[in-house]
């Protein structure tokens, strides 16, 4: 059981609870595949169509799920056993990405078939966000909780490292097809498989069906929601998240155009910017695990939200590729570095009972509001270009982090006045 891991200092207590060491050696490779699909989606798009609109709504079908279902995945999650709804939902990313890999074998992709798939990775990602999430805080003990998270982290921002590099490899040529894609489209659906068969190998105590304090569905997701709005610490930690979300995260939906039609790269430019972007979340996520503690968080989130201001409008003005990359590590490693903050504070207060429901809209705050911001700047990149958006993001979340900046103080009291360091 997690509670009975040996007492270890650092990272490696963390990792002395077996279950999560099992998790982690399924969950990094299968996010590294994400990565690289998320990177050849995105270049095949733009080889298709060269439409800063096209990528914009290809961004938004991958994530508007996160908006759609995430209270009834949250729902679900708090109800029935998640390990049994890990095993389900990753049987579906196998399959959904093994026929992609088939139409992109025999060359049959076109711009509505990748539009399509990108909305059903996106339906399944949107289901298995808080059941992975609530998954995690079983899996070890509850002072190894903020550290688990921030390990979760820095695997997903390995993969942002890795998968895209691997990808832009791949990828890398003029003619691309969609055929050319097919093999990291395969390897992604073998390492969905990898993490799924993780899962039988996990040990946990059977999990009984909660008793809900209503009977009605629409009823305990109305009430997730209640429970978040009135909550003097996650309601305004996840208000602030969405709009940073929607005004400054819509730039890596747009990279695959920035990358050719701004700086003439090709794949190897967008594979150097993915990668830049996650070397940075990578040393972000580890330095929130050395880190260890939640005090201070409050005050961090708020500085790290009006630097990566910054950095976003100076990525948007350059015409330097190597100082756009260099911008993308600086904006790879504040965007995990507040998202983090924000989701172990959240994680740290919320209720057992609410767990599920209250992650499930951490994901439409970060994940959902960046699907409505992509096609929005998507569809200005039209008129201006693919600069002016992002520019303008930047500039109108200043008005963010004065609110952040006000709201870090009442947070810090109300965590403080919980006894949570």
């Amino acid at each position: 059981m997690a509670a009975d891991a040996p007492k270890r200092g650092g990272l490696r207590r963390v990792f002395s609870h077996r279950n999560f060491a099992i998790f982690a050696s399924g969950n990094f490779p299968s996010q590294l595949g994400v990565w690289a699909q998320r990177v050849a989606l995105g270049w095949l798009a733009w080889k298709l169509t060269e439409s800063g609109l096209m990528l914009g709504l290809l961004g938004f079908v991958d994530l508007i799920p996160i908006i759609l279902l995430s209270p009834f995945s949250g729902y679900i999650t708090d109800r029935f056993d998640r390990l049994a709804l890990a095993k389900l939902i990753m049987s579906m990313n196998v399959v959904v990405t093994t026929t992609l890999a088939s139409l992109a074998y025999l060359d049959l992709l076109n711009i509505y078939f990748l539009l399509l798939f990108a909305f059903l990775t996106g339906i399944d990602h949107a289901m298995f966000q808080p059941v992975r999430s609530v998954l995690i805080s079983s899996l070890v003990s509850k002072e190894d909780l903020g550290a688990a998270i921030a390990i979760n982290g820095f695997s997903w921002n390995s993969a942002r490292f890795i998968g895209p590099a691997i990808a832009g490899i791949v990828l890398a040529g003029d003619d691309v097809v969609a055929a050319d894609a097919n093999i990291i489209f395969l390897v992604n659906g073998i390492l969905y498989g990898w993490f799924l068969m993780s899962f039988w190998v996990l040990r946990l105590p059977p999990q009984p069906p909660r008793k809900m304090s209503t009977t009605s569905m629409g009823g305990e997701i109305v009430a997730g929601y209640r429970y978040v709005f009135r909550h003097p610490v996650i309601g305004p930690l996840l208000a602030i998240l969405a709009c940073a979300s929607f005004l400054t995260r819509p730039v890596v939906e747009l990279l695959p155009g920035i990358a050719e039609g701004v700086f003439d790269q090709g794949a190897h430019g967008l594979a150097w910017l993915t990668s830049a972007m996650g070397l940075g979340a990578m040393a972000s996520g580890f330095w929130i695990a050395q880190r260890g503690r939640i005090e201070g968080m409050p005050r961090i989130t708020a500085n790290t939200l009006l630097s990566g201001v910054f950095v976003l409008i100076l990525f948007s003005w350059t015409d330097h590729f190597a100082v756009a990359v260099l911008c993308m590590a600086a904006i790879g490693f504040q965007y995990s570095l507040y998202a983090t903050c924000i989701q172990t504070m959240v994680q740290s207060v919320a209720e057992e009972h609410m767990r599920g429901r209250v992650l499930a809209l951490y994901g439409v705050t970060w994940i959902g509001f960046a699907a409505f911001g992509s096609l929005v700047m998507g569809a200005l990149s039209e008129w201006f270009g693919l600069r002016v958006p992002i520019g303008a993001g930047g500039v109108l979340c200043v008005l963010v982090w004065l609110w952040a900046s006000r709201v870090q103080v009442r947070v810090a009291a109300e965590l403080d006045a919980a006894g949570i360091k």
